[in-house]
């Protein structure tokens, strides 16, 4: 555990480099996003770092935990928060969970406009039934996605999510996965519009998406 959590700290300054990037129009990410999207005008001020103008999200399929296809398209009109992690995570990721089930009531009615996405970046043990146990712990009404290692792979890629898996004993399976810390805010118009540190006020979370409602 011990150098799970030096290694997380490691995996947090690099989200926070990457923070810093997505300040700088993306420009130090390694994205598949393109630069030539029209810039949306805005007057509005978000507590998470705006991505300025806003991003096309590459297209991926992924399964849910009901093994249904997941597409961001389907989604358009709903404002989407998504973040990468996976089920054996002992800090970071069911601490995120937590986070987004208080953004949910924070938002109240609004919270039926938003789908709250977790994409696992360790698709060999974590099966859609694994997902689907482990989301419903936090709200059944959460997305567990899956897929191949190749379509999470790319989907992580996509959005510049760092990845490291490595073998540790005091692991219960064998390893850890360090993996990139930010939740990704996509509007209703399916573009990347927003990302969120980990550990931010759920009620500044739940500002900024009804501000995008």
């Amino acid at each position: 555990m011990k150098n799970h959590r030096n290694s997380l700290r490691q995996g947090l300054l690099l989200s926070f480099v990457v923070v810093v990037a997505v300040a700088g129009l993306f420009v130090a990410r390694e994205v598949v996003f393109e630069t030539n999207y029209p810039e949306a005008a805005t007057t509005e001020t978000f507590h998470g770092f705006p991505v300025d103008p806003p991003q096309p999200v590459p297209q991926f399929e992924l399964v849910d935990q009901r093994r249904e296809p997941f597409r961001i398209a389907d989604h358009e009109g709903n404002v989407i928060v998504m973040f990468f992690g996976y089920t054996n995570c002992p800090d970071v990721c069911p601490a995120t969970l937590v986070h987004y089930s208080q953004v949910k009531r924070e938002l109240g009615p609004l919270a039926d406009r938003v789908s709250f996405v977790f994409v696992t970046v360790d698709p060999e043990y974590d099966t859609p039934e694994r997902l689907g146990r482990f989301v419903s712990r936090f709200d059944p009404s959460f997305y567990g996605l899956s897929g191949t290692p190749q379509e999470t792979a790319e989907a992580a890629k996509a959005f510049g999510v760092y990845v490291d898996k490595f073998e540790d004993e005091n692991s219960p399976v064998g390893y850890w996965v360090n993996h990139g810390t930010l939740s990704y805010v996509i509007d209703t118009a399916g573009r990347l519009v927003l990302v969120h540190p980990f550990d931010t006020d759920p009620k500044l979370v739940a500002d900024d998406l009804r501000k995008l409602l």
